[in-house]
């Protein structure tokens, strides 16, 4: 089951990407010809912006194929995290597109040129700013679906550059309307301050991805699947700790059992466990548990299990799991 949903994933990313990879040629035809048909800076950016869509897509294809290799014995975590380094790279790209956009445009805004057939140029800019916020909207939808970061981040990349077509529009409009020449090249470097903040955003996202920086959605959507499908014999549970390694979330958590169940059952209800974990999320789980037995540090009154011959107090309630207690490296207790 779990090979059969990975590869549904794997072969639904490609499709998503390969999809965006033709619209994105497309886009970028449209939009040097709106540059050569106005001569503006300002559609130059979001011409050259184009062209680290398709670098960054043409990326993320390859690392959607390399992070569906198996796990081997150099990487025994698999090889989902060059999706992270991709978003990085797109990232980093961004950045660069927009320090050449301020330089150019810095210059241009000292030695200002005229602009030609703007009207056209404000047509041919909103059809592709519409196409792009359509795909971005795919984009982001795929990626949550398929619970793909670079999916999401070339979403909110498109959705970036359909913001900057309306920019372009309102300043050719204004152009048309003033005949200004300081105003194309002043939109060009407000446009590269955008396009450098989207970078700095993904290849920030990137970097705390690679260095495991907690990720409050999945442990929230842990916390909640737990708690639905909590069991009897799971007294409690601590330390929780997750990873994401492309379409797998590595979890790792202290699980406590009662004291005198036999090793066969104990083995069961982690079995258990991590079934129901797995149920609740479209990629893999991969469960690491370390089993504790109940003792005196564990009150009987958060402990639920029926016919306890050992019990010392009566069952109060059992502890709610949330976020902020299961990632403690500390056993419950009611007060």
């Amino acid at each position: 089951m779990t090979n059969t949903i990975s590869g549904f994933n794997i072969r639904s990313k490609v499709f998503a990407v390969r999809l965006v990879l033709i619209f994105s040629v497309i886009i970028m035809a449209i939009k040097f010809v709106a540059y050569k048909v106005t001569m503006s800076n300002a559609v130059l950016s979001d011409a050259l912006e184009s062209l680290i869509n398709i670098a960054t897509s043409s990326f993320t294809l390859y690392s959607i194929y390399y992070s569906s290799k198996l796990r081997d014995h150099d990487h025994p975590y698999g090889h989902g995290k060059i999706e992270y380094l991709a978003v990085g790279f797109e990232g980093a790209l961004i950045i660069g597109t927009g320090i050449y956009i301020l330089f150019k445009s810095g210059y241009n805004l000292i030695h200002p040129n005229t602009l030609d057939n703007v009207d056209e140029g404000i047509l041919l800019t909103a059809v592709s700013g519409l196409a792009m916020y359509f795909i971005g909207s795919y984009m982001k939808r795929k990626g949550k679906e398929l619970n793909s970061l670079p999916l999401i981040a070339d979403g909110q990349h498109f959705h970036v550059d359909t913001l900057t077509s309306v920019g372009l529009i309102v300043g050719l409009g204004l152009y048309h309307l003033t005949g200004l020449a300081w105003i194309d090249p002043l939109l060009a470097i407000a446009l590269a301050i955008h396009i450098m903040m989207s970078g700095y955003k993904l290849t920030k996202e990137s970097i705390d991805r690679l260095l495991d920086k907690a990720d409050v959605e999945s442990i929230d959507s842990i916390a909640a699947s737990l708690q639905k499908n909590r069991h009897e014999n799971w007294i409690d549970v601590h330390n929780l700790r997750s990873q994401k390694f492309g379409h797998y979330l590595h979890v790792d958590c202290h699980l406590t059992l009662p004291f005198f169940i036999p090793l066969e059952a104990v083995h069961k209800e982690v079995k258990l466990f991590e079934n129901e974990l797995n149920r609740d999320f479209h990629h893999s789980v991969e469960l690491f548990v370390h089993t504790d037995p109940c003792n005196e540090e564990f009150p009987c009154d958060i402990c639920s299990v029926n016919d306890c011959v050992f019990r010392k107090k009566p069952f109060v309630r059992s502890v709610e799991w949330t976020h902020a207690n299961l990632i403690m490296n500390k056993k419950h207790k009611l007060h």
